[in-house]
């Protein structure tokens, strides 16, 4: 079985968006003033991430909440269109952005979505949308869109082939892109704080500012199992399609049911920061 996927991440694409009015992002909520009494307290840290489901929306929020940012509502106007762009690749063979008026199945409300989504295609086999979302998480660039903590709406597509020889899905992550310069709460890390659910491969460690912001300048980077050996890894601030923010990616697989920690020091438009963190292979 073979899956491809392409990122759409297209700066001009972008730029129209800028006069889009700001959205009203949920925040965490901030620990409250403790009382003036003297106690001796017993804390126990629990974090509990929602399972991550087979529905592409409930997916797609899971992997939010793992990265500590608002959860999308979805479209179906957007979800229309993403059906019809998924359904042109799929029975074209073709993972595109740009669909060919004169090719099956092209429509011009396919177009939008296909020039505003993340793209992906899978031969053979019985894939699903969690296929989809899952090859979107592992990869940089589509993983960077599908986190953005101020796009509050998307729309998903999936489709088979009749014979099942192929299936596609696009997920419109532009239509309702905001930059979040007000956003308090960058940068955006994955995995996300506790996670204990990330896979033992080369998988990538994400930190994400906002598009349109200022690169991060890296100082050192270090990641290692919690008690044990460092993990050589390499890291990078050189994004797809001009995201900002730093990358961190293992030189092999990590290490299978493992606390794994991650600190990465730096800066930011000439503030310093250092973020420390840990999570878990495994299930």
């Amino acid at each position: 079985m073979r899956l491809f996927l392409l990122s759409c991440s297209l700066i001009a694409n972008l730029m129209m968006f800028l006069s889009l009015p700001a959205n009203v992002v949920a925040k965490p909520a901030t620990p409250q003033s403790l009382p003036n009494t003297i106690f001796i307290p017993l804390i126990i840290r629990t974090v509990t991430y929602p399972p991550l489901s087979s529905n592409w929306l409930e997916r797609v929020n899971a992997y939010r909440a793992r990265a500590g940012v608002p959860p999308v509502t979805e479209s179906s106007e957007l979800n229309s269109n993403c059906w019809e762009h998924a359904r042109y690749m799929a029975e074209n063979n073709h993972i595109t952005h740009n669909q060919d008026p004169t090719k099956p199945f092209a429509s011009p409300t396919g177009q939008i979505c296909a020039q505003k989504g993340n793209a992906w295609i899978g031969w053979g086999g019985s894939w699903q949308s969690a296929d989809a979302v899952d090859s979107w998480m592992t990869s940089i660039g589509h993983r960077i869109w599908l986190l953005y903590p101020t796009t509050p709406t998307f729309g998903f597509g999936f489709y088979t082939t009749a014979n099942g020889a192929r299936s596609a899905a696009a997920l419109d992550v532009l239509s309702h892109f905001v930059d979040g310069a007000s956003y308090p709460y960058w940068p955006v890390r994955y995995p996300g704080i506790d996670q204990t659910d990330v896979p033992a491969t080369q998988y990538p460690i994400t930190l994400q500012w906002r598009y349109f912001g200022s690169t991060p300048v890296i100082s050192g980077t270090d990641l290692r199992v919690v008690s044990g050996n460092a993990i050589p890894h390499t890291s990078t601030t050189s994004l797809p399609v001009g995201h900002k923010g730093i990358v961190v990616t293992p030189t092999s697989n990590l290490p299978t049911n493992s606390l794994i920690e991650v600190s990465i020091s730096g800066s930011y438009d000439g503030q310093p920061f250092i973020y420390t963190w840990q999570f878990r292979t495994g299930n």
